[in-house]
């Protein structure tokens, strides 16, 4: 898909300048950019925008994932267990490891997990 950075701020549009999206091919092949989950902005506005010079599409630029923390093999991290626990354990890089690490229930700090702890339990409903 065609990706696309912003040059200048859109009122209301929560995309920072400098960033870059990819596009989207929706329902019935509509072309668009989902900004916040809801706002979308299709091929026929891009275009607008392009031309106006609000946005330049910038194909060549890799979109990068943030890769997250992950401990060295044999070094400590932090996870919540079965029973909502906060519990501390080495790295071996094996299945179980890798199992939270993909799952996101890997931590590096306690203060981490303790706020994961806490959205785990309001979803749940637990006190």
């Amino acid at each position: 898909m065609t990706k696309y950075k912003l040059l200048k701020p859109i009122k209301n549009v929560e995309w920072n300048v400098g960033e870059v999206r990819e596009t989207i091919e929706g329902y019935e092949g509509n072309v668009y950019i989902e900004i916040s989950g809801c706002v979308q902005i299709y091929a026929v506005e891009l275009a607008l925008l392009e031309h106006a010079g609000f946005i330049e599409e910038v194909n060549d630029v890799q979109l990068e994932t943030p890769k997250r923390w992950r401990a060295e093999k044999y070094s400590n991290y932090f996870y919540l267990n079965e029973n909502f626990e906060v519990t501390e354990k080495s790295d071996i890089w094996g299945a179980y490891d890798n199992a939270r690490y993909e799952a996101g229930n890997y931590f590096q700090t306690t203060e981490q997990v303790e706020e994961f702890r806490k959205g785990v339990k309001a979803l749940v409903g637990s006190k």
